[in-house]
């Protein structure tokens, strides 16, 4: 039996072959364009976290209190204003978080029931 090698594969071809152009083009780009290369790699790290509930009840307390001593003086001073928005932010985002909790730990045929009532699973019979 004869063997014949049709095909070689190198794992490593840094030695074979020269260091192409378009690397010092990439380089390049990234010079003239730092913002636009950086975003890109910001945006890879960023993730959102669900807020959590004691953490912005605990904001509101704080944000109450702040907005008080700021209208302690003068009531009508934008930073009153600003202090009480503030609060009202925090309020509906307490709220929003509240309301998707009971979403998360309501029953999920509850649910399926509330969009579907005519299903034969929702049916309700009486005796």
């Amino acid at each position: 039996m004869a063997a014949t090698i049709t095909s070689v594969t190198l794992p490593n071809t840094r030695w074979a072959a020269p260091k192409p152009e378009v690397q010092r083009l990439h380089a390049l780009a990234t010079v003239n364009f730092p913002l636009r290369m950086s975003a890109r790699r910001l945006a890879l790290h960023v993730r959102a976290t669900p807020p959590q509930q004691q953490n912005i009840s605990d904001a509101v307390q704080e944000s109450i209190k702040h907005a008080q001593e700021a209208c302690a003086g003068d009531p009508a001073s934008g930073e009153c204003v600003a202090a009480w928005d503030e609060v009202e932010e925090l309020s509906a985002a307490a709220s929003d978080a509240r309301q998707k909790q009971k979403e998360i730990d309501a029953d999920p045929l509850e649910a399926f029931c509330k969009d579907n009532p005519s299903t034969e699973e929702c049916r309700t019979y009486e005796d």
